[in-house]
C-alpha cells in the first residue's frame, strides 16, 4: 500500500490481491473495530513494503513470526502484539477462504503468552 494511514477506496479493477483481502475482511466490520483492523493491516502492509515484499502473496509462517518479533522489538507488550495480530490473522483467513492464497500462513504462528495477574481480577461475586 502506498500509505500507512488509510486503505485505498474499493475499486476492484485496480486493487492488488492484498488490498482485495483487506477489503474482504474490513467489509464485515464497522466503527472502532473497522478502524482498528484497518490500522493493523496498514501497519503490516507498510512493514512489508519497507522490506520489499508483497503483504499477501508468498508470505510464509516465518514472515509472520518475524513480524511478531518486530512488534515486540518496537516495544509492544505481549497483549498489544496479540491485539495487533487480530486484523492480520483475519485478513489471512479471509484470503484463504476466498482462494486468494493457498494456505493461511498465520494459523500456526505462535503469539506471545500473555501473563495475567490474578490479584488484579474482578472481585468475586460470592454470596454473603
Amino acid at each position: 500500500m502506498s500509505t500507512a494511514s488509510k486503505l485505498p477506496p474499493s475499486q476492484p479493477l485496480s486493487m492488488t490481491t492484498a488490498e482485495m483481502a483487506a477489503v474482504s475482511l474490513l467489509a464485515h466490520y464497522s466503527g472502532h473495530t473497522h478502524e482498528l483492523y484497518s490500522y493493523q493491516l496498514c501497519r503490516w502492509f507498510t512493514w512489508y513494503q519497507t522490506n520489499g515484499l508483497d503483504p499477501l502473496i508468498g508470505i510464509q509462517r516465518a514472515h509472520v513470526k518475524l513480524y511478531i518479533r518486530n512488534l515486540g522489538e518496537a516495544g509492544l507488550m505481549a497483549s498489544s502484539i496479540n491485539t495487533m495480530m487480530h486484523g492480520l490473522r483475519g485478513c489471512f483467513r479471509f484470503a484463504h477462504i476466498d482462494r486468494l492464497i493457498p494456505a493461511d500462513p498465520a494459523v500456526y504462528a505462535r503469539l506471545p503468552k500473555v501473563h495475567t495477574d490474578e490479584s488484579r481480577t474482578h472481585a468475586s461475586t460470592g454470596s454473603n
